[in-house]
């Protein structure tokens, strides 16, 4: 009696686990059935968002891509109108001390100071007309010296990443290498100092009278016409010509 017992209740409670496990499937296939639009939704959002990311970064630079920085430029001005006198003034004397060609004033769209006042000195950014003008004065940085100096208008999150680029270009160029970082990608190369030699070329000589010579290898060899043997012979080689 007892062992009837017991295999009844072991039978119920396989059943039990079979019963619950059959409807655990079915809540979580129903449950899956109702997010999976919204999964794909989701999905679809994260896509656009993204796309739209990507146009902003790229309006962004756009906006960007005449902008220059200028550094440890002394706050005398007290008026909108001074400090695009002050602009141009010290533009001026960079290129001066560069080399370079001399500013006009419709070449400054629109500047003004970054941040609030204080005890530093605030960098003035400047829109320019032409773009060339602001990667002139980017590019002979060097030639300025003066304590001003001019650096790009990137946004804060490429600032960031190009601070984090910095460390691993120098790392590279430790280990001999090429690098540099454009924009927001570090741009690694071997370095090559062998330059490629020129083979050097036979110079034609000049025959009396005036005429040029021409090298025998600029032609291709005849074959040589000794021992030469015709078809018929080789067919019927005890046959006389």
């Amino acid at each position: 009696m007892e062992a009837q017992l017991t295999a009844f209740l072991e039978k119920i409670k396989e059943e039990n686990e079979i019963q619950t496990k059959t409807i655990t499937e079915n809540i979580c296939a129903k449950i899956d059935e109702k997010l999976r639009p919204l999964q794909e939704e989701n999905e679809k959002l994260k896509s656009e968002v993204q796309t739209l990311q990507t146009k902003v970064n790229i309006l962004e630079k756009e906006i960007r891509k005449n902008n220059l920085i200028l550094h440890k430029v002394a706050e005398t001005e007290k008026s909108d109108k001074e400090l695009l006198e002050l602009v141009l003034e010290t533009l001026n004397k960079l290129s001066a001390n560069a080399d370079l060609e001399k500013w006009d004033v419709w070449e400054i769209s629109k500047a003004h100071r970054l941040g609030k006042k204080g005890d530093k000195i605030r960098p003035i950014l400047i829109t320019l007309t032409l773009s060339w003008r602001k990667l002139e004065i980017l590019r002979n940085n060097k030639k300025i010296n003066s304590g001003i100096f001019a650096t790009e208008d990137f946004p804060k999150e490429i600032l960031t990443k190009r601070r984090e680029l910095k460390e691993k270009m120098e790392e590279e160029i430790k280990n001999g290498k090429v690098a540099y970082i454009r924009y927001d990608k570090l741009i690694v190369k071997e370095a090559t100092n062998e330059k490629r030699k020129r083979s050097p070329t036979q110079s034609p000589k000049i025959m009396p009278g005036g005429s040029e010579s021409i090298p025998t290898r600029a032609f291709n060899k005849q074959p040589s016409k000794k021992n030469k043997v015709d078809g018929f012979t080789l067919m019927h080689p005890n046959k006389k010509q």
